[in-house]
């Protein structure tokens, strides 16, 4: 957490300096992150390639560059493309106390419970919400909530992934719910992403 918040404050120093700024790091996703150019060396320090980080990621130059990115470069790369357009659903959010009659009836497997204030208290089975309010301590856990537009693709997979129910949760600004998107849908949505990026090129998340 303290290496993020250093590295979120370089990146505001930089924007605000407008200077250049040489960053020396073996952590290819610290050079993603930080770097609008990256430049990878070989032992002796060589040259092996210089581009922007969505350009490196998507073409390696050599067998080198392609190992020193590693076997997980095309989850790295979706942190170049931005979630502003994932599909969410609000059918599967209920407010905390809301009556069964009113429970929808969704095909998802889980609801997402919310407190007066908008924000996600945890999952409940809708078996369980129809039967009555469900206690805090019920609950699964929401995981890490993703800002759509503000995170990237591979922000909100992660949200996914990390659910006990296999959906992510998206907030706005002030942590309140806006909405939930399953994996079946941050995957199609990645596939667009990539199939665009081969034709239009890629875009970066903000």
């Amino acid at each position: 957490m303290v290496r993020k918040g250093l590295q979120d404050e370089l990146l505001r120093i930089q924007d605000e300096l407008g200077k250049t700024i040489v960053f020396v790091t073996h952590d290819i996703d610290e050079a993603i992150k930080l770097g609008t150019m990256v430049a990878v060396l070989r032992e002796g320090g060589r040259l092996a390639q210089y581009a922007p980080p969505a350009e490196l990621l998507s073409g390696p130059a050599d067998a080198f560059v392609e190992d020193f990115l590693g076997a997980d470069r095309g989850i790295r790369r979706l942190s170049f493309f931005p979630s502003a357009g994932l599909e969410l659903t609000s059918d599967a959010v209920v407010p905390a106390g809301t009556p069964a009659a009113r429970i929808p009836a969704v095909e998802a497997p889980y609801l997402l419970v919310t407190g007066p204030d908008g924000r996600p208290l945890g999952w409940a089975e809708r078996e369980e919400l129809t039967a009555g309010d469900v206690p805090a301590d019920r609950l699964l856990p929401y995981g890490r909530p993703f800002v759509p537009g503000a995170d990237s693709l591979r922000a909100a997979l992660d949200c996914a992934v990390l659910s006990p129910t296999g959906w992510a949760v998206a907030v706005d600004g002030d942590g309140r719910v806006t909405g939930v998107v399953s994996q079946q849908t941050i995957g199609e949505a990645i596939r667009a992403a990539h199939t665009a990026g081969r034709t239009d090129g890629e875009k970066v998340a903000g």
